[in-house]
């Protein structure tokens, strides 16, 4: 019997206690499958098919070939499942990953509550974070590497001292379940989930403080521009919304700029934002969102650039790997790599066999986290000039569960 762990991301499910989707999910599971071995996962051999697209340009791994495996001068994982927590029995669903300023380490959290911080270097977990009380949502490094910062379904902001013994520094709350965050500075950061307000924490301050508000009372990405002088958030009703991180400190409605704008908003998606990102030189903002689609919006001149449908389940996760090469995750367990010259799916990368909600790159990696409780790291090279003539990249290391989705047809 194949079996395909997906998660549903209808919002209906989203906002249940992670605790009764657990016990649930692990009384159907062990009646079909043996919890597996929650070790890492190290490298395999593994042959790939020659086939070849000469015009590719690896943006990654120009100083290397792709059969010298080095993730900063170690060795290299290409998946890594997280140990269970007692007296939990398998592993958690993966939903937040942040990659350490200096490319060496790995933040990952999903559903069991609990923080982990991996080597990419070994796969081997350094050290676990517990104070969350809900799924953990969304985790992010400081500028300088020095404190990590998590939310979650609890409706706390916890800040972590990153050190020999990580520890918790402080706990905001507020009265719903947080979904994301993102920092300014090291002493500063935004953070948002199950309401209609932007909230900042700084470390003078006793409480979330809520520094704006909007429409959309369900805000799902939040994102600030290489200049720190943006926030960009979206969520449920589908309209990317920006404000002058500098403006939060005024009375809202009075403008101080030349321009006379402190925000704006723009319907850019049919359903659900899930995930956005600035263009390296802050001029573009690209989105994906459950309607399927990948939108480019000009920041100059304040218009759709170009949107496109991409085929497939619903847009999850997004990271830019490349001026105009991004990978995409889905919930039909695939990651897409699309080029937006050509407006075209590069490449299909297979082996997840969940949801693939989050995805964070490193100097030469692509890292995929899934609700399939696996952490899988793609050469994103290897992976597009070797994919077969359905234009599929299977995964070096085999799936965990039988049927991995690289045996069906992707479209």
């Amino acid at each position: 019997m194949q079996i395909r762990r997906v998660h549903s991301v209808n919002s209906a499910t989203s906002a249940i206690p992670s605790f009764f989707n657990r016990s649930k999910r692990i009384r159907y599971l062990l009646g079909l499958f043996a919890i597996a071995n929650s070790a890492p996962l190290l490298a395999q051999n593994f042959d790939v098919p020659s086939t070849s697209i000469p015009t590719y340009t690896n943006p990654f791994r120009s100083d290397v070939s792709s059969s010298d495996k080095v993730i900063g001068g170690g060795l290299s994982v290409d998946v890594i499942q997280l140990a269970s927590l007692p007296p939990l029995v398998e592993s958690p669903v993966v939903t937040a990953i942040s990659v350490s300023p200096d490319g060496e380490f790995i933040a990952a959290a999903g559903d069991d509550h609990a923080i982990r911080i991996v080597s990419l270097k070994s796969g081997k977990t350094t050290a676990t974070l517990t104070a969350h009380l809900d799924w953990v949502q969304s985790v992010e490094f400081s500028p300088s590497g020095m404190q990590l910062a998590s939310c979650g379904n609890d409706g706390t902001l916890r800040i972590w001292a990153l050190g020999e013994t990580p520890k918790l520094i402080a706990t905001k709350s507020a009265p719903h379940a947080l979904m994301t965050l993102a920092y300014v500075s090291d002493d500063c950061l935004f953070v948002a989930g199950f309401s209609n307000h932007i909230y900042r924490h700084n470390a003078e301050q006793t409480d979330l403080k809520v520094v704006h508000s909007c429409d959309c009372r369900d805000i799902r990405s939040i994102v600030t521009s290489p200049d720190r002088k943006w926030i960009a958030f979206g969520g449920r009703d589908g309209v990317l919304r920006l404000r002058r991180i500098d403006s939060m400190e005024r009375a809202q409605g009075v403008a101080m700029h030349s321009d006379g704008i402190d925000e704006f908003a723009v319907p850019l998606h049919s359903e659900r934002i899930r995930s956005i990102e600035f263009s390296k030189d802050g001029n573009q903002i690209v989105s994906v969102g459950e309607d399927r689609r990948i939108v480019h919006y000009g920041l100059d001149n304040r218009r759709i650039l170009l949107q496109t449908k991409i085929e497939g389940g619903k847009l999850l996760g997004l990271c830019q790997l490349e001026p105009h090469l991004f990978a995409i995750g889905s919930s039909d367990n695939t990651i897409r790599i699309f080029n937006d010259k050509d407006q075209q799916v590069q490449a299909k990368l297979v082996g997840h066999d969940g949801s693939v909600g989050i995805l964070k790159r490193t100097q030469h990696f692509l890292i995929s986290g899934s609700f399939d409780t696996t952490i899988r790291i793609w050469d994103i090279g290897r992976a597009v000039s070797s994919i077969d003539g359905q234009g599929k990249y299977v995964h070096p290391v085999r799936a965990q569960f039988e049927d991995s989705g690289a045996g069906v047809d992707v479209k």
